[in-house]
């Protein structure tokens, strides 16, 4: 005879073959839905972006050589924070109701908080879910609970997306005219200095380099209430030239940049690679 356990092993393979039929055969909803991106979209296919806060609005364009800013200025933006935003376009989530089914207001979307169009794609930032801090996020007729990661992003507006080195590696630099110091290319494209000894080639080269990659710890719009201490001019391959001002060196380095009205704040140890030379140094 067969045993207990054995029993109730057939009534339950009886039971889940029977329950896969009636699904099958009269097409049942289980209730679960896959998960799916919320846009078709491929980052590389997306020329262009618009972002809009309560307090801006930023519009980029993708070029040969990287993001661009190009309102309310036209600046280099950094291509790594531009990606970060990109990365919705394959977000995936189960978590997704139509919008007609429901109240639009309740969930801050009827006038949301912020949006972010990609080339003709909307999407819509609502509110947060109570559990688990998701944002009510909506694309097309679409509504996504998703996890809450790009407004805070987003709502930092010009600073947190531009470019923060001082001058972008896309202008081509030419010369670098410092406090008792200036800078050239010569035609061997290698950095120099005029009319000055005892500095080693590498410092020169280190201190150009910083000013073209050197990472800001932050950006902030600029304050022109200060009064400069120093300038520093950069000149361009094309014959333009740039002007900075040095708004201060302690507690922190502030440089100012008031053509695009921002200011970059580095580390006062980096007074010897981003304002002067050393003498006394043969390296950077």
């Amino acid at each position: 005879m067969f045993s207990r356990r054995w029993i109730i092993n057939y009534i339950l393979i009886f039971l889940i073959v029977l329950f896969t039929y009636i699904g099958n055969r009269f097409d049942v909803e289980t209730g679960y839905q896959p998960q799916q991106s919320v846009t078709s979209l491929k980052p590389e296919s997306i020329g262009t972006m618009e972002i809009q806060t309560a307090d801006a609005k930023l519009i980029l364009r993708r070029e040969e050589d990287g993001w661009m800013l190009e309102s309310p200025i036209r600046w280099p933006a950094n291509d790594g924070d531009v990606e970060r935003l990109l990365g919705i376009t394959s977000v995936k989530t189960d978590s997704r109701l139509a919008a007609e089914e429901i109240d639009l207001e309740t969930l801050g979307l009827q006038f949301p908080k912020a949006s972010l169009r990609l080339n003709e794609t909307l999407v819509l930032f609502g509110d947060t879910n109570n559990i688990g801090a998701r944002r009510y996020t909506m694309v097309g007729s679409t509504v996504y609970l998703l996890p809450d990661m790009l407004l805070p992003f987003m709502s930092q507006g010009l600073t947190g997306i531009v470019d923060q080195s001082l001058l972008p590696r896309r202008f081509e630099l030419s010369a670098l005219k410092l406090p008792g110091h200036e800078i050239i290319r010569d035609a061997n494209n290698t950095w120099r200095l005029i009319d000055a000894k005892g500095i080693g080639q590498e410092q020169i080269a280190k201190l150009v380099d910083n000013w073209q990659n050197l990472q800001a710890l932050r950006v902030k719009p600029f304050s022109a209430e200060k009064i400069p201490q120093q300038k520093i001019t950069t000149r361009l391959a094309d014959g333009r030239n740039h002007d900075f001002f040095v708004m201060s060196i302690d507690p922190e380095i502030v440089i100012a940049n008031p053509q695009i009205s921002l200011q970059y704040h580095f580390p006062a140890d980096l007074y010897y690679q981003l304002i002067s030379l050393r003498t006394d140094e043969t390296s950077g």
